[in-house]
């Protein structure tokens, strides 16, 4: 073994030396500067278009988180389950979320409101992968004439899906009134216009442990939390004495 001292790793030329960055600069620019470009793989991956891949996991995800935002900036993240392919996938740029009323909060319908910007993370029970969608978004009514164009028809809004609460819920689709159909047979759902997605790697999902079979068996044997945090009116903060 050779006694050379090792040579400590350069950073990029671009990179400014710690403590000298100049003010104004943001944290986003020395993470870039520091951390340099993405490789051409990850790149690469970023698709316009839905592939054949993410078609086929979102068409097995019984689970999706849907981000919005209003005008703002105030932002949400809203969770929707179902039967596996749930979302429905029309085409290779559009998807189609059918929709509940959910706990009434409508957040993400007052949001699409002010601004069409969503992004859409798909889970899929076991796989460390998850699929992410960003694009534009709009609510459409059954009274939309689309709806047919679309053959929208068949989508059943009662079979299994929960909104916001989840399935299976005091709210959940099946036991509040307000989450069916109404008068006429309304329903409504969320078309998503596609302008970019992947597929994530497992290694968040890894990190967390979030698949561990040993973990989620405990967990349901032996909750850690209960069902829900006791609710009361809002609390007003008390001024201070």
């Amino acid at each position: 073994m050779s006694g050379r001292a090792r040579t400590p790793a350069q950073a990029p030329e671009s990179a400014p030396a710690p403590g000298s960055e100049p003010a104004g600069v943001s944290v986003h620019e020395l993470v870039a500067a520091r951390s340099g470009p993405p490789l051409d793989r990850v790149r690469n991956k970023l698709s316009p278009v839905l592939h054949p891949w993410l078609r086929q996991f979102i068409a097995l995800s019984p689970y999706v988180v849907l981000a919005t935002s209003d005008r703002h900036g105030n932002c949400d993240a809203s969770p929707r389950g179902g039967p596996p392919g749930f979302v429905r996938v029309v085409d290779e740029r559009t998807l189609f979320v059918p929709e509940e009323s959910g706990n009434r909060l409508h957040q993400t319908l007052r949001n699409l409101r002010e601004s069409r910007g969503i992004g859409l993370l798909f889970l899929l029970p076991g796989m460390p992968e998850t699929a992410r969608v960003n694009g534009t978004a709009e609510p459409m009514a059954s009274t939309d004439p689309r709806w047919t164009e679309l053959a929208l028809g068949d989508t059943e809004p009662g079979a299994g899906i929960g909104t916001e609460t989840g399935i299976g819920t005091e709210t959940g689709v099946g036991t509040d009134p307000a989450a069916r159909p109404g008068p006429g047979g309304f329903r409504w759902g969320t078309l998503v216009h596609v302008a970019e997605a992947y597929y994530h790697c497992g290694r968040s999902s890894r990190f967390a442990g979030l698949w561990d079979t040993t973990a989620i068996a405990r967990n349901q044997a032996d909750p850690p939390l209960p069902k829900r945090p006791a609710q009361g009116p809002p609390q007003r903060p008390q001024s201070p004495r």
